[in-house]
């Protein structure tokens, strides 16, 4: 005895297409869908094969798949910077100098390594976060890319009066 097969109903093509395209208008008028996750940053923003380089509707916050390149040139030049930094902290902290920035200053009493590793990992992080979120309205003050741009800037400014220090002290 063989069994019957459902059959399914479908509608015919144009009334499907015009259905469609009505709910696919709707869902695209609100905020941007996509979600960003660890695979986003690892597969399609360090190997440069996500898919996404562009914004759809620009007035919405929006995660792309890969980064600008400058901007990415930018967060390694913050995480260098970061690293001098630390390495000019530690040359004025052997000529006399104090650290300002209180958990700095509590880290250096455990050691140099934790010192060093906590500044490095929450630059990292923060870079991170601020290239993920480049076209996101941060604090609804800026954007991650400007900031990224401004937090280079003050690293900058940090290392040239650092630098200024260890002239003085000497």
């Amino acid at each position: 005895m063989a069994a019957a097969h459902p059959t399914t109903h479908r509608a015919p093509a144009s009334r499907a297409t015009a259905c469609t395209t009505d709910k696919a208008g709707e869902r695209r008028d609100g905020p941007e869908r996509r979600r960003h996750s660890w695979r986003t940053v690892t597969y399609c923003g360090l190997h440069g094969r996500g898919r996404r380089r562009q914004a759809r509707r620009q007035e919405h916050n929006y995660y792309l798949d890969r980064y600008e390149h400058s901007l990415v040139l930018i967060g390694v030049l913050i995480l260098l910077l970061s690293c001098l930094d630390a390495l000019l902290t530690l040359t004025l902290l052997s000529k006399g100098a104090y650290e300002a920035n209180y958990l700095m200053a509590r880290l250096l009493e455990v050691g140099t390594r934790p010192f060093i590793l906590a500044k490095v990992v929450m630059t990292a992080v923060g870079v991170l976060f601020l290239l993920m979120h480049a076209h996101f309205r941060i604090l609804r003050v800026t954007s991650g890319k400007r900031m990224l741009q401004a937090l280079a800037s003050a690293y900058g400014l940090l290392i040239g009066w650092e630098i200024i220090l260890l002239g003085v002290i000497e």
